[in-house]
């Protein structure tokens, strides 16, 4: 009877992960579903340990681990490709107003906001590229030399 309640526990779960991986956007699936193999690989070796089959409980469990020591360190996710680099080597005045979202004339507060609001989106630590803060960085240098 445990068993079963058990196996209905495991479908319920496994239902409830599949809908939730439906509405997630790409970047946070591949959390999810690491998330969901080690749930049901921890369930494997709890199920295995209960019926006695302690080397298969072993196996899972240097599995599982092996898995959680992969999604830490970060390998096995896809590089970002290569930026090709700027013809001039400066970003000119044009450049930096489109990188902005800005049309010519902007003032230094107009350019603050536009910086503000797309470093926050475009950050590394957001799941933006180191390439395009940097941009975004060189984009307000160039427009805020004409009010300095």
């Amino acid at each position: 009877m445990g068993m079963l309640l058990l196996g209905a526990v495991t479908l319920v779960v496994g239902l409830l992960l599949a809908s939730l991986v439906t509405r997630l956007s790409v970047s946070t699936l591949r959390t999810t579903v690491v998330a969901t193999i080690v749930i049901f690989g921890v369930l494997a070796m709890v199920i295995l340990l209960m019926s006695g089959r302690l080397g298969l409980a072993i196996a899972i469990g240097a599995y599982v681990f092996w898995l959680l020591r992969l999604a830490r360190s970060g390998q096995g996710q896809p590089q970002e490709p290569a930026t090709p680099p700027r013809q001039s080597g400066q970003m000119s005045r044009a450049q930096a107003l489109d990188v902005l979202g800005l049309e010519v004339g902007a003032q230094p507060d107009d350019i603050e906001a536009a910086y503000k609001a797309l470093i926050v989106k475009n950050h590394p630590d957001q799941g933006g590229t180191d390439w395009l803060a940097a941009q975004l960085n060189e984009a307000r240098d160039v427009l805020m030399r004409d009010f300095t």
